[in-house]
């Protein structure tokens, strides 16, 4: 079968892939700071964009891991605040559903602020669909050029042994 009779059919699977893949990536979950003074503001999404919406979150002290400092769930846009009674590095957890888990430290400096430190880099929201979009379209076309190339490679060893 000729190349320019699978490169259609390849591209049309490709486009829906595409198309129907915006489901699949939504299971990234990320959080991002949004007040740090008094209390701490944090807005949790999938990495779609959409917000963990209700998602359930549990905020453990420094000085306690067991039990939980607070809890609750986000809003509907995934945010939630926290007021820390004491410095030191806070646990946050929050869980979006069917296996969907967040855990972060926020780390509280000791000032009447309480400030928040730099400690972990905090994860964007969002990612670039683009991005993902172009490495998928690059995926296929090198997963084709590879079948290509093997189907090539084994008709030319076809036609060696058929002379032979």
């Amino acid at each position: 079968m000729k190349l320019s009779k699978i490169l259609p059919v390849v591209t049309l699977v490709a486009a829906g892939i595409l198309y129907l893949s915006n489901i699949a990536w939504a299971h990234g979950v990320a959080y991002e700071m949004i007040e740090t003074s008094p209390a701490v503001t944090f807005k949790s999404g999938f990495s779609s964009g959409d917000p963990i919406a209700y998602g359930q979150v549990l905020i453990y002290a420094p000085d306690n891991a067991e039990v939980e400092f607070q809890n609750g769930r986000t809003d509907r846009n995934g945010v939630f605040s926290f007021l820390p009674d004491r410095p030191g590095i806070w646990k946050v957890e929050v869980d979006g559903g069917l296996g969907h888990k967040l855990i972060f430290d926020v780390e509280v400096a000791g000032s009447e602020k309480n400030e928040l430190a730099a400690h972990k880099k905090e994860t964007p929201l969002q990612g670039s669909i683009e991005i993902r979009a172009l490495l998928g379209i690059s995926l296929i076309f090198n997963l084709c050029l590879i079948a290509s190339y093997l189907r090539a490679r084994r008709k030319a060893t076809a036609m060696k042994n058929a002379d032979s």
